[in-house]
């Protein structure tokens, strides 16, 4: 979703239909598929033994989490695919230089606990946009999330342009409760 936002192809071989691709083994996919596959080959295990060598145990040498579930290793599995640097991940993006960002056309993905029945989801989503008041401060933001809407425990699945107050976004997007920084890949 971000990458569109910013105007980026998302990686993949593309077949026919630019929203379809092709896997290996000849299925279609969604984009979001292909890449989740890509950041679980064994290719990636080795860059991120490499990149995050303390998501691996010591003593087996075994990966604690699958490297799709690592914000480095999703910026570094999108510009690898790409070939450029589309993706920069940082834990520490000040709330203004993020929607800064947004209004220059690029995209973001934010990372958060969400609700979901009666435990917490670690989830990422695109911040899709803002709303204003009148004195231009932002009294909501606006995210499109791949599960759908998070408020309805995902029984919804439509999960475009939902809107969320400022103090939920405070609340949600880690570090949770931080009113200056967000974790974000800033995609460009």
């Amino acid at each position: 979703m971000a990458l569109k936002q910013a105007g980026v192809e998302p990686p993949g071989p593309l077949k026919g239909d630019k929203t379809i691709y092709l896997l290996e083994g000849g299925e279609d996919v969604q984009p979001e598929d292909y890449f989740t596959d890509f950041l679980r080959s064994p290719a990636a295990y080795g860059e991120m033994k490499e990149l995050c060598p303390w998501f691996f145990d010591a003593e087996t040498g075994k990966a604690l989490v699958a490297p799709n579930e690592v914000h480095q290793m999703l910026e570094w599995g999108v510009n690898t695919l790409l070939k450029r640097q589309v993706d920069e991940f940082s834990t520490e993006v000040p709330i203004p230089e993020i929607v800064a960002h947004l209004m220059k056309g690029g995209g973001v993905v934010l990372s958060g606990k969400f609700r979901l029945k009666n435990r917490t989801l670690n989830h990422i989503v695109s911040l899709a946009g803002f709303v204003t008041g009148k004195n231009e401060d932002i009294t909501h933001f606006i995210i499109d999330d791949p599960y759908g809407n998070f408020r309805t425990d995902y029984k919804d699945q439509h999960g475009n342009n939902i809107r969320i107050t400022r103090d939920e976004f405070i609340a949600i997007f880690n570090p949770t409760g931080n009113e200056g920084v967000k974790w974000a890949h800033l995609l460009s």
